[in-house]
């Protein structure tokens, strides 16, 4: 009877969390931040960074100049 019980809980744990699992949100994502004009948020992992978008172009630090 313990059995029985204890597989019908463990059946049901492992059901529920099923498709919360597989509802992972992905990696990276690019949004635009709500009332700005060309500003954007950009995460990846547990990351983000904000930047913005001009008509100039853009150089890096790693960019020889």
């Amino acid at each position: 009877m313990k059995t029985s019980i204890c597989l019908t809980v463990l059946t049901a744990i492992v059901a529920g969390l099923g498709p919360a699992a597989a509802q992972n949100p992905p990696q990276t994502s690019t949004k635009k931040v709500d009332g700005t004009d060309n500003v954007y948020v950009f995460r990846y992992g547990g990351h983000q960074s904000i930047f913005i978008v001009t008509p100039q172009i853009a150089a890096s630090a790693s960019t020889p100049q």
